[in-house]
């Protein structure tokens, strides 16, 4: 008896669709396994195999497929790899034959790619990504405005505790909201004494932004309810000062002369608002009262919410506070609270500048592709004969503009590459730029992966963008003209003039832009410079002293600033001494203020003033001239009627032309359960905000009669030299009274003013240079391509010659036509300009975006580059020999 066969077609099937390379292996299990199935029953071996070949179908021939096609795209990608190599050699081996063309390029847009490269790593660095939290965008802090205070959105020590046990016990939104205060405390270590800025807490922040101690531990819930001895160190105090030892942890640190247990180390690389030292809060927020407002809040949203979920729910909360508590404090009418990302909160003061800035080097970057186009397009001409030599070999238009392309995304990448090394310099002098306006700015300005992989993505976007037009043009060439006419006298297309001019037109419309936004900066900054403080700020010398509480109580305070001042005066070439809890610019200090015999309804809100605590001799210090009544004197003691001088602006605001020398005020409304005080006199009003903000309300009480409150002083010292070689002389008097004593916050008040306007000066300079750089670059397109013209028209110039038109006519007929794309470009740089200068708006003092006078002047200024530019080819066109022209190939 034979043996069992297999079935034919089946197995005829799996040998089919079976891959070759394993066909024989898997059809011989096949018949192996069927062969033993055979032995026990062939019929349900032949339909075994059967449903074997049926099942296999599919996946061989899917296998089959996908192997075809694998081996089809890889010999794709190599044959296009190769080629890709291949016009990329092309490329190089042309940028080696015309290296200065090439090389002018390059450099250009080095410059570019350089300039955003370096403004996207500030924009990155201390806006975007400052901080290393886990979810940046989920922490926030809660700001607040008080309309009836006259004060805008504000996060800056402007909540009070019952405010924020309002937000945490309520908002559902938000999770581990945290509160804190800040101040200054004196932290010893070997050597002279230290000030560190200080914030003491309600909460531990590290649960809020779910981060870990870089050594040790936050705050434990035991040691925030009862206010423990703990504290915890900022990342870079304890490299700084402690040298990085790893065994403090869990050790006594001294603060204010007091023991404490360092308990943690704070990550590095976290920076809020500059604290130094983490303190529990020794009081709960149930012992303030309602409008003591000095905390910040922070808080991180809640895993199924959004900032705006939290804002919808933080209006309800302030609806029902304004409803409960309106009747007693007047300032919660209209009040509102306001959530916004931490990292938007930090950085406020220049998140407008750094935003001008990114966007003005966006205009510059397409500028320079604006320019290097042109410059292509002009250079196009030459390669007009080898582009048809090419098309008549066969190449195809879209392999010339892949060639092209290839060009111009190579010299983008060159370009990139410069950008890069550049923006490493510009990192560094913007770092060192930071570092002397005295602004204190989260984050780290550097070039990091994202920058790197956002300027990789610029240049080789300039490259396509810059590169398009001219490879088009260039790969349109029509065979037969050029190759017939053998490179003589050939013009260039109409399209391509057309292109070109469109080209410098939309590069004077950008310069135009950036040189209106420079010239209304520059305008804003000359204007405030020329304002008038107020009072003499040149030579004082400012320091700040904090008394620690523990040592200076009741009167002890007021008694060392009156022997300090007196002491500072007696140093030769110190003037005048005295010492204040603000100076203007720098005030911080707001206070609600009743005055009785006020006129009624002055304003809309509530009077609000600076409160300043001063020492004899203030006004004299600072040079305020005193303008009715009198200052304080020795009539002022501690137990006497209580004294106050204010601002004239505070007497105009609130008395109009009546004399309010003898009328009384009082720290809060009228029902308010405080002294009242006696205005003694009235003193010219200084920019005690700055000098790019009106005079505000202020008044001013006497240290001897405050008390031992106001721990916290700056000492302000006139001199008649350099302040600053003057504070060895003070720090050494301030060491003779206290050797643990640490002064502080050492300049000059024109460097405090400085430092105010210091977004306005940054922006001014950068944009200064962006623009005078885009200026040169217009100047330089409108030269060659009025050069690269005029040589194509050299036989028409000498024709007009040889037919008797004059040098002048020439020059003026070549001047002409270069202008009109110049004007053309500036009318619509002129409309741009004026719809981008709202974004100047909150940059520019006593300017509008619209200034006629700047606008203009922008005009006059770009036209008179660019007829400049186009004279001097017109000039060498007007002095063509006509024999010579006509001959010219």
């Amino acid at each position: 008896m034979s043996a069992p066969r297999p079935p034919l077609i089946a197995t005829r099937i799996f040998a089919w669709t079976a891959d070759p390379e394993r066909r024989d292996a898997q059809l011989g299990d096949l018949l192996e396994e069927f062969a033993e199935r055979a032995e026990r029953d062939p019929a349900a071996a032949r339909r075994w195999v059967r449903r074997q070949a049926l099942a296999s179908v599919a996946p061989n021939i899917a296998l089959r497929l996908g192997r075809t096609y694998r081996a089809y795209t890889t010999e794709r990608e190599d044959g296009t790899m190769r080629t890709l190599l291949g016009d990329l050699r092309l490329a190089l081996r042309g940028f080696r034959r015309d290296g200065a063309f090439h090389g002018v390029i390059v450099l250009t847009l080095g410059l570019g790619i350089g300039a955003i490269a370096t403004i996207f790593s500030v924009v990155h660095g201390l806006v975007l990504d400052p901080f290393p939290f886990p979810e940046p965008d989920r922490i926030v802090g809660v700001g607040t405005a008080y309309p009836r205070l006259g004060s805008e959105l504000g996060f800056f020590e402007n909540l009070s505790p019952a405010e924020y046990l309002d937000i945490r016990d309520n908002a559902s939104t938000l999770e581990d909201v945290v509160a804190w205060d800040m101040g200054n405390r004196q932290l010893d270590t070997e050597g002279p004494p230290q000030n560190v800025f200080s914030a003491f807490w309600w909460g531990d922040v590290l649960t809020t932004l779910q981060m870990d101690a870089h050594l040790g531990r936050g705050f434990s819930p035991d040691e925030i309810r009862s206010g423990a001895n703990v504290v915890m160190l900022a990342h870079d105090v304890w490299v700084a000062r402690f040298g990085a030892d790893s065994t403090m942890i869990g050790e006594a640190v001294s603060v204010n002369g007091n023991p404490y247990t360092l308990v943690g180390i704070f990550p590095e690389g976290v920076d809020i608002y500059g604290t130094d030292l983490w303190m529990t809060m020794p009081v709960g927020p149930e012992q303030y009262a309602r409008n003591r407002r000095q905390f910040q809040v922070m808080g991180r949203v809640a895993s199924a919410s959004s900032v705006a979920s939290v804002n919808t729910e933080l209006e309800g909360i302030a609806a029902r506070v304004e409803q409960a508590w309106s009747a007693e404090y007047e300032e919660y009418e209209g009040w509102s609270m306001q959530a916004m990302t931490w990292s938007d909160v930090s950085s406020q003061v220049f998140r407008t500048g750094v935003f001008v800035l990114l966007g003005a080097v966006t205009f510059v970057l397409l500028l320079v592709c604006a320019n290097t186009a042109n410059l292509l397009l002009a250079r196009a001409q030459g390669r007009r004969r080898e582009m048809a030599v090419r098309t008549a070999l066969g190449a195809g238009r879209g392999r010339l503009v892949r060639q092209l392309l290839t060009e111009s995304v190579a010299l983008g990448a060159l370009g990139g590459a410069l950008g890069v090394g550049l923006a490493y310099l510009g990192v560094e002098g913007i770092g060192r730029f930071v570092s002397t306006i005295g602004i204190n700015v989260a984050g780290t300005v550097q070039v990091n992966g994202s920058v790197l992989l956002f300027t990789a993505a610029v240049a080789v976007g300039a490259g396509v963008l810059f590169g398009l037009a001219p490879a088009l043009q260039a790969s349109a060439a029509d065979i037969a003209g050029t190759l017939q006419s053998e490179g003589r006298g050939a013009t260039a297309t109409g399209s391509r003039q057309k292109l070109q001019r469109t080209l410098v037109g939309v590069e004077v419309m950008l310069a135009f832009v950036l040189l209106a936004g420079g010239g209304l900066l520059l305008n804003s900054f000359i204007r405030v410079n020329r304002v008038e403080a107020g009072f003499e700020p040149e030579r004082v010398l400012t320091m700040r002293l904090t008394l620690p509480r523990e040592k200076y109580q009741g009167a002890a305070g007021p008694a060392f600033f009156r022997e300090l001042t007196d002491r500072v005066e007696r140093i030769p070439g110190v003037v005048n001494a005295a010492a204040g809890s603000q100076f203007p610019p720098v005030g911080f200090s707001f206070r609600q203020i009743f005055f009785d015999g006020a006129e009624a309804d002055a304003e809309a809100t509530l009077p609000t003033t600076l409160t300043t605590v001063v020492t004899r001799g203030y006004f004299e210090a600072l040079g305020i001239p005193l303008l009715r009544g009198r200052t304080f004197d020795e009539r002022d003691e501690a137990g006497t009627p209580l004294a106050a001088v204010i601002n004239d602006e505070a007497a105009r605001r609130y008395f109009g032309t009546a004399d309010p020398v003898g009328r009384r005020l009082k720290l809060g409304d009228a029902d308010a359960d405080t002294p009242w005080w006696e205005i003694a006199g009235v003193v010219g009003s200084t920019k005690n905000l700055g000098l790019d903000r009106d005079p505000f309300p202020e008044i001013f009480a006497l240290h001897d009669q405050v008390g031992g409150d106001q721990n916290q002083l700056f000492l302000v010292v006139r001199t008649d030299g350099d302040p600053q070689a003057f504070v060895p002389a003070v720090r050494d008097a301030v060491l003779e009274m206290d050797a643990d004593q640490p002064v502080y916050a050492i300049r000059t008040v024109e460097e405090s003013y400085r430092q105010g306007i210091a977004p306005m000066r940054a922006t001014t300079l950068f944009l200064g240079i962006f623009a005078g750089f885009a200026l040169v670059l217009a100047a330089v397109g409108i030269f060659s391509v009025v050069s690269f013209t005029v040589s194509e028209r050299t036989q028409e110039i000498g024709l007009r010659v040889a037919l008797g038109a004059d040098q002048s006519r020439v020059r003026r007929l070549v001047v002409r036509q270069a202008l009109l794309p110049v004007v053309i470009g500036a009318g619509v740089g002129l409309a741009a300009a004026i719809g981008v200068s709202g974004g100047l708006e909150r940059l520019l003092f006593d300017v509008t975006g619209t200034d006629p006078l700047t606008l203009g002047s922008v005009a006059v200024l770009l036209v008179a580059v660019a007829t400049l530019a186009s004279w001097v080819p017109a000039f060498r066109a007007s002095r063509m020999d006509p024999v010579e022209a006509l001959r010219a190939e």
